[in-house]
């Protein structure tokens, strides 16, 4: 008598692990997947470029480099630009060398700075560009558009998924001659909208036009409610 007591215990433990590890519920219920997406169109851009200059000496490169920036940071000011804005990074030099039929050349010493610039008014991305062509510096690289707050889109977004999987839930449930009752679980996780990556024009000048697309963000959100008898 003892064994069989011990025996069903045993059973009751190994089937209440099971649901509790499936995390379905043991009454009659209904799981769904509600989601959403949401164009948006961005509002900041961070323009990446880097200023650049090739002389026989690494003093010289880096004079000219420093020049470039003077007068970037005079053009910015000129055209209206938040000067403070600009993000500097490190100088870096290094040799270069011309390589012709297993020959090398000295060319130089490269100095080169990166630069970056977080731009709020999407209308002036032309201007912001011929603004930094005509400091001399011609290497301009992404241009990466982005939300000034993707929390506050993401929230939204989220909450259209919250509401797909209830209408889901409630019109399988009417389909199938069923009441929908209480949630029971909510499986959820985090969704950002990633930033759009450009690649911009180099040369004398910018591109006249740039066609700004839209961010794409999805949300979804794993659902099971139970239903009534």
């Amino acid at each position: 008598m003892r064994n069989f007591k011990c025996l069903i215990a045993a059973f009751i433990c190994i089937f209440s692990f099971s649901a509790v590890a499936n995390g379905l519920p043991d009454d009659q219920y209904i799981s769904v997947t509600g989601t959403a997406m949401r164009d948006v169109k961005p509002d900041q851009v961070l323009i990446s470029f880097q200023a650049s200059a090739l002389q026989p000496k690494g003093m010289l490169a880096k004079e000219e480099v420093d020049k470039q920036v003077r007068s970037l940071l005079r053009n910015l000011k000129k055209n209206g630009f938040y000067s403070k804005a600009l993000e500097s990074g490190d100088l870096y030099t290094r040799a270069e060398y011309d390589y012709h039929k297993e020959k090398r050349t000295f060319m130089g010493i490269r100095a080169t700075r990166h630069l970056s610039y977080l731009l709020t008014d999407l209308n002036k991305v032309n201007l912001f560009l011929d603004t930094v062509l005509s400091s001399n510096i011609d290497s301009i690289g992404l241009l990466e558009y982005g939300l000034q707050s993707p929390e506050q889109w993401q929230r939204k977004v989220r909450q259209m998924a919250v509401d797909d999987s209830m209408e889901k839930a409630a019109a399988l449930a009417q389909a199938y001659h069923a009441k929908l009752g209480k949630i029971y679980s909510i499986n959820y996780q985090n969704a950002y909208p990633r930033p759009l990556m450009m690649r911009a024009m180099q040369g004398e000048r910018a591109a006249t036009t740039y066609q700004v697309k839209k961010i794409k963000i999805n949300d979804s959100v794993q659902a099971v409610f139970l239903l009534k008898p």
